[in-house]
């Protein structure tokens, strides 16, 4: 087999995959794994980065004994943003001690720029495309039933 043909139809998730069944893993880590498989390339690695930044940075504030700091705002700022996916994280991680997810955060970022890194290389020999879960899923989802104005309220 040519690596043209074996990069075409490469599994750009498969780091993630293989994250998400190894049960030598903190289950912490193994759901933030699958959490993140079909999520775009880009978007895995600077949605992870930026809510480990606030996180780290609240992380911070605490330690310095400051209530609305820097990383407090920073949440805000990616919590009043609700992007899905920023969201999908963080509800797996809020319950966590911090420290801990902080760690799990930097590991989840280390996959993620590593799948991203497989794509940049892969994409150098091969014309390779990657299809998020988004783009692949039957329509209607139930997320675009919600914002579908078939449901909108009285008006």
């Amino acid at each position: 087999m040519k690596i043209e043909a074996a990069l075409r139809d490469f599994d750009f998730d498969l780091i993630l995959r293989d994250a998400f069944e190894d049960r030598g893993l903190p289950l912490s880590r193994r759901l933030l794994a699958g959490a993140s498989i079909g999520v775009e390339l880009d978007t895995g690695f600077y949605a992870v980065g930026q809510l480990l930044e606030a996180l780290a940075d609240l992380q911070a504030d605490s330690v310095r004994g400051e209530r609305y700091g820097e990383g407090y705002l920073e949440m805000e700022d990616i919590l009043d943003s609700k992007n899905p996916f920023q969201m999908r994280i963080w509800h797996l991680v809020r319950d966590q001690h911090i420290g801990q997810a902080v760690a799990d955060l930097i590991w989840l970022r280390s996959l993620a720029y590593r799948r991203a890194a497989m794509f940049k290389e892969a994409s150098k020999v091969v014309g390779v495309t990657y299809y998020t879960q988004d783009q692949m899923a039957e329509r209607p989802t139930a997320a675009a039933l919600m914002v579908s104005k078939a449901f909108s309220r009285g008006k």
